[in-house]
C-alpha cells in the first residue's frame, strides 16, 4: 500500500464515520448503529447502516459497504489517495509521500491552480466587455445567474490568456498541456478566443476545464471544449453536477440536457436538477455517475430531429446503467433553454409533472409503425431491470395492438435468441454468482469474533477448502496476518469489503465452538463429496478403458474416503 497503516490507524482515529458520513446523509440512531437511505442507489426504505463502535458503513439494500476511505471515495468519485489526502486534511494528518505520487499530486495540483487562474481572467472580462454581457443577457442570464455559474469571457486577442497565465509564473509549454493555449508556426497561442467561458467543474467543485461559446456563429466552430487533461476526462464529467447533486439526491431525480444554456436556464428557472455532458453523447461513465444520485432521469432534449434521436441514443445508454429513463416533449421547434425564457417555470413543470415513457416517446414521433416498433424494441433490449423490461414489452404490445408473444419474439432476437423471458444483454451485465455457502461466512465471523481460535481453524480449514472467491480473499489474509477489522477492510477488494462489512455487522454467536465445529464437518464433508465425485468419474472412465489395475487402485482410494471421520 502506497500509505502506511499508521498513517490510516491515525486518520480514523480522529474522523468519526458517524460524523463524515453525516455531512452527506440524514442518519437517525437505532440502538447501536444509525441508519438513513442510501447514497449509492435509490431506496425508500433505509437499509444504509453506519456502526460507530466498528467504523464501517453497510447498506443491506445495494451490498456496498466500506469505511470511511471507502465511503468518500465512492460518494465524491474519488481514487483512494485522493480520499486519503481529503480526510488527511480533515484529520490534520501530514501525509509522507512517495516522489513518484508528489510528482502527479504536484502536477494536477499545478494544472487546478492554472484553471482557477484562467477562471479569474476570463471572468474579469466579462465584466469589462460589454458585447459579452448583452449576449448572455439577450439569452436570459444576467449578473446573478453569472455569478453562481462563474461565467467568463475570453477576449478577442491571439496571446490575451498566454501573457496573463505567463505573469502568473506558467510557461506556454504547460498552459498548452493544459489545452487552454494551441502551438501553431508562429508559436503558442489561446485556445479560447471571443468566446463565452462556462468553467467545468468536478463533484468538489474544482475547475477542471473549460467550455467556449461563440459569439459570432458565422466565426469557427458554435462550441469549443478544453481537451482532456490529466485532471478532465469528458466522459466522467457531467456539466452543473456539482451544483446540482444534492438537489438531485433531495428530489429523486434528475433532468439530462444537451448544452450549457439549458442547464443555467434550468437552475436559473429553480430547476437546479439540471445537467449535460460535454459536447459528446452520454456514456455508460456518465451513466454510472449519475446513479450514485438517483435512479430516475428525464431527458430533456431539443424537439427538432437531431434532438430527438439523441433522446433516443441516451435513453438506451441510460438504461444499461441500470437507470430509469423518461422523456420530456416540447412543443415542435423548441429547445429547453428557449422553452424556458419565453413560456416559464409553470409552464415546463406542467411538462415535467407528465413525462413520457420511453414507449410513449417512441410512437408519438409517426411515421411507419413496424420500423418504429423495431427501434423501441432495440431500446428496451438495454434495460437492466427485467420487471421494468416487462411493462415496457406489454405497453408497447398495448400500442402496436398486437398479443405480447410477438414483441417477446422480437426482444428474444435482440438478446441473443436464448429464450429467457426479458433476458437483458446490457453491457458489464455479470452472471448471477451462485449463492456463498453459509458455512463459509460463518468461519470469517468467527475468526472476527474470536481470534483466539484462528490457530484451531487454520489448522482444520485450509484456503483451497472455499467456494466462494470472496470469503476465500477474507480468509487468506487473515491467516497472512492482517489483524483487525479496520486494517481488513482496508486490504480487501470490493467483493471482499462488502462481504466482510455485511457479516461484522451481524450479532456474535452465542454458542461460537459448537457453530464452529459445525461449520468444520459441513466443509469436510462438502470436500469429501466433491472428492467422491471426482473419482466416480475416473472410476466409469477406467471401466471404459478396461484398465483393471487403475480400476482397483480408484476403487481402494473410493474406500479410503468413505471410511475417513472428520
Amino acid at each position: 500500500m502506497p500509505f502506511s497503516d499508521r498513517v490510516l490507524d491515525e486518520i480514523r482515529d480522529r474522523i468519526d464515520i458517524v460524523d463524515l458520513v453525516s455531512d452527506y446523509v440524514h442518519l437517525k440512531k437505532t440502538g447501536r448503529n444509525w441508519k438513513g437511505l442510501c447514497p449509492f442507489h435509490s431506496e425508500k426504505t433505509p437499509s444504509f447502516t453506519v456502526s460507530p463502535e466498528k467504523q464501517i458503513f453497510h447498506c443491506f439494500g445495494c451490498g456496498s459497504g466500506g469505511d470511511i476511505f471507502t465511503f468518500l471515495a465512492r460518494y465524491e468519485n474519488l481514487t483512494f489517495p485522493e480520499a486519503l489526502r481529503m480526510l488527511a486534511a480533515r484529520a490534520g494528518v501530514t501525509l509522507e509521500q512517495t516522489q513518484q505520487s508528489a510528482s502527479r499530486a504536484g502536477e494536477k495540483e499545478t494544472l487546478l491552480d492554472m484553471h482557477r487562474d484562467a477562471l479569474e481572467f476570463f471572468r474579469r472580462n466579462l465584466a469589462g466587455n460589454r458585447r459579452a454581457a448583452e449576449y448572455l443577457g439577450s439569452r436570459g442570464i444576467g449578473a446573478e445567474a453569472r455569478e453562481a455559474f462563474s461565467l467568463g469571457y475570453a477576449p478577442k486577442s491571439w496571446n490575451g490568456l498566454l501573457s496573463y497565465l505567463g505573469r502568473k509564473g506558467y510557461k506556454p509549454e504547460a498552459v498548452n498541456k493544459a489545452g487552454l493555449a494551441a502551438k501553431g508556426r508562429g508559436g503558442y497561442y489561446d485556445t479560447f478566443r471571443d468566446r463565452i467561458i462556462f468553467p467545468i467543474h468536478d463533484l468538489k467543485g474544482d475547475v477542471v476545464a473549460f467550455g467556449g461559446r461563440s459569439i459570432d456563429d458565422g466565426s469557427g466552430p458554435k462550441y469549443l471544449n478544453s481537451p482532456e487533461t490529466p485532471i478532465f476526462n469528458k466522459r466522467r464529467v457531467l456539466y452543473g453536477l456539482h451544483r446540482a447533486k444534492n438537489f438531485i439526491k433531495e428530489t429523486g431525480k434528475a433532468l439530462f440536457m444537451e448544452g450549457y444554456l439549458d442547464v443555467i436556464s434550468a437552475h436559473v428557472h429553480d430547476f437546479p436538477i439540471a445537467v449535460a455532458p460535454l459536447g459528446t453523447a452520454f456514456t455508460q461513465e456518465h451513466g454510472k455517475l449519475i446513479k450514485r444520485f438517483t435512479g430516475n432521469v428525464i431527458i430533456v432534449f431539443d424537439s427538432d430531429p437531431a434532438g430527438i434521436k439523441a433522446a433516443k441514443n441516451a435513453a438506451g445508454i441510460l438504461f444499461e446503467s441500470g437507470l430509469d429513463v423518461r422523456v420530456l416533449s416540447l412543443p415542435a421547434g423548441e429547445d429547453p433553454d428557449g422553452f424556458l425564457r419565453n413560456r416559464g417555470r409553470e409552464a415546463f413543470a406542467g411538462l415535467l409533472d407528465h413525462p413520457l415513457s420511453i414507449i410513449e416517446f417512441y410512437m408519438m414521433q409517426g411515421g411507419d409503425e413496424r420500423l418504429t416498433a423495431r427501434e423501441a424494441i432495440e431500446t428496451i433490449s438495454r434495460v437492466r431491470d427485467r420487471v421494468l423490461q416487462g411493462g415496457y414489452v406489454k405497453m408497447l404490445s398495448e400500442k402496436l395492438g398486437i398479443n405480447e408473444v410477438f414483441v417477446m419474439e422480437e426482444l428474444r432476437k435482440k438478446t441473443g435468441g436464448t429464450g429467457k423471458r426479458y433476458r437483458t444483454p446490457a453491457a458489464g451485465a455479470e452472471a448471477r454468482p451462485a449463492p456463498r455457502p453459509l458455512y463459509e461466512e460463518y468461519i470469517i465471523r468467527i475468526l472476527l469474533q474470536m481470534p483466539e481460535k484462528a490457530g484451531e481453524i487454520f489448522g482444520a480449514v485450509s484456503e483451497d477448502d472455499f467456494r466462494d472467491e470472496a470469503a476465500r480473499g477474507i480468509f487468506r489474509k487473515i491467516r497472512e496476518g492482517t489483524h483487525g477489522l479496520n486494517e481488513l477492510v482496508s486490504r480487501c477488494g470490493d467483493s471482499e469489503r462488502d462481504l466482510l462489512t455485511r457479516i461484522s455487522l451481524a450479532d456474535d454467536f452465542e454458542e461460537p465452538e459448537k457453530v464452529l465445529s459445525d461449520c468444520i464437518k459441513r466443509l469436510k464433508d462438502n470436500k469429501r463429496r466433491l472428492l467422491l465425485l471426482e473419482i466416480q468419474k475416473k472410476i466409469k472412465d477406467a471401466e471404459q478403458k478396461k484398465d483393471l489395475d487403475l480400476l482397483r487402485n480408484l476403487q481402494r482410494r473410493q474406500q479410503e474416503i468413505l471410511s475417513r471421520r472428520y
